[in-house]
Parts: C-alpha cells; sequence; structure tokens
C-alpha cells in the first residue's frame, strides 16, 4: 500500500509582543529668573528734614532749599525790619542751605532743576540784600571768571558753576561763549580774578585752552590767578598737561575745587 504522506502541520507564527512606548520623561519646567525691580531714581527733597535752621534764619534757609523765590524777598525784608544784619542774614540763612543743595547735588539726589530754582531763590534774595552788604562793608569770598573758549558756544555747564559759584557767595564775572585768547589775558589783567575758569565742549576748542595759560605766562599773569578748567572733552591729564590748577569733572566738583584753591 502506499504511504499516505506525513501530514504536513502548519506553523503558527511567532507570536509578536506588543513594543512597549518608550518612557516619556516630563519635562522639568524652564527655571524662571526673578525680575529685578526696575531701579528707583532718587526723587529730590522740597526742604531736607535733617537739616535745622538757627532760630530766626531758619524760614531764609528752608526757603532757599525749596527753591521758594517769593517767600524768601518777604522773610528777608522781615529780618532786616528785625535789625538783624546783612551779612547774617547771608552766612547763616542762605548760604548754608546752597551748601546742602550743593553736597546734594555731588551726590545725585538732587538734580540741576532744583539746582536752579535755589540759586533763583538766592538771586532775589540777593537783590534785597546787596544795598545793606555794600553798606557793612561786607565782602566776598573770592572773585571768579569764566568763561568758554573761542570757537565754542556751549554755555549750559558754564553757567551752571556760575549760578552754584554765586549761591556760595562768590563774586562770579561771567565772560560768556567763544571768548578770545587776548581777550581772556585782557580780562584778567583788567579785573584781577582769583581764579579764571576755562570751559570747552569741543575737542577742536581744547587747545584754546592751553593758548590761553600760554598767554597769561607771556603777559606775566599766570602766577597771579588760579586756572581751572572744564567741559565734557576735558579730564585731568590734559589739566596737568597744560598747566592748569584744577580741573572739575562737574559743576559741584568745581565749586568744591574753587573751595580748595582759595581756602
Amino acid at each position: 500500500m502506499p504511504k499516505e504522506p506525513a501530514p504536513v502541520m502548519p506553523k503558527e507564527p511567532a507570536p509578536v509582543m506588543p513594543e512597549e512606548p518608550a518612557p516619556v520623561m516630563p519635562k522639568e519646567p524652564a527655571p524662571v529668573m526673578p525680575k529685578e525691580p526696575a531701579p528707583v531714581m532718587p526723587v529730590a527733597e522740597a526742604a531736607p528734614k535733617d537739616v535745622k535752621g538757627d532760630g530766626p534764619y531758619d524760614r531764609v534757609l528752608r526757603d532757599v532749599l525749596s527753591g521758594d523765590h517769593l517767600e524768601i524777598v518777604a522773610h528777608v525784608r522781615d529780618l532786616l525790619d528785625r535789625n538783624f544784619t546783612a551779612p547774617d542774614i547771608l552766612n547763616i540763612g542762605m548760604l548754608p542751605a546752597m551748601e546742602v543743595i550743593g553736597a546734594k547735588f555731588m551726590d545725585g539726589s538732587v538734580f540741576i532743576p532744583e539746582v536752579l530754582k535755589s540759586a533763583r531763590c538766592m538771586n532775589e534774595a540777593l537783590k534785597v540784600l546787596e544795598p545793606h552788604l555794600a553798606a557793612s562793608g561786607a565782602v566776598s569770598t573770592g572773585r571768579i571768571m569764566i568763561g568758554t573758549v573761542r570757537g565754542d558756544l556751549h554755555d549750559i555747564g558754564k553757567n551752571l558753576v556760575i549760578t552754584m559759584l554765586k549761591g556760595v557767595g562768590y563774586d562770579v564775572i561771567d565772560l560768556g561763549v567763544n571768548v578770545k585768547v587776548d581777550d581772556f589775558v585782557k580780562a584778567v589783567e583788567r579785573e584781577r580774578p582769583d581764579v579764571l575758569g576755562l570751559s570747552a565742549l569741543l575737542t577742536t576748542t581744547m587747545p584754546l585752552i592751553a593758548e590761553v595759560i600760554d598767554s597769561l605766562v607771556e603777559a606775566d599773569l599766570r602766577d597771579k590767578v588760579k586756572v581751572i578748567v572744564g567741559g565734557a572733552p576735558v579730564n585731568r591729564k590734559f589739566a596737568d598737561d597744560v598747566g592748569a590748577d584744577g580741573y572739575g569733572a562737574n559743576a559741584g566738583a568745581a565749586v568744591e575745587l574753587v573751595k580748595e584753591i582759595l581756602a
């Protein structure tokens, strides 16, 4: 009998194991950096509480600190009517207040508008005091002459220096802007200031400062006047190189420099 072929058993397919999905790692949130608070610019105080006047002079001191040019006139007249002397009103009531304003300008706690307000206040009060100061024989603490050199018409910084110098009692002569070298020399010879301030706001006009100083030497005037320099492109090295007696980086520094020179 023919052999029957052995039955062929169908092969079962190999079981397909389901692939496990790759584990999804949770994303860590990006770190949130804390925001720094916006810087707060100092606000000028109208009249600092830590400044106290000397009795009857307290009102004029605070008028200058707050820049109240209307009130100070009435208060100065009231003190004069009560037989307080003009030099005392100036030296005890007004000048210490401008010293405070100058110091606060230097440390950045008051700004140019506050300085100008206080300076205007001083100027209004001085109009009332000047006749009495002249009669009393009061003298200024020094005579300062300032000008911007030839070719330069900038005067904002110069004018601020003048305002602050007048505010603390100096007699200031303003030669203006675009001043010729010869005009500086003639003015020094005529007015005999204690200090000459030379301002230049352009690099192209800086050499004129050296020319003024050299011309003072030629006129035998250099040893009779102290020379200070300032302006945006000017620095201490330049001042030393041209033979100046000092350099003021800003209006407040210029006033402190004058005080130091004339001390």
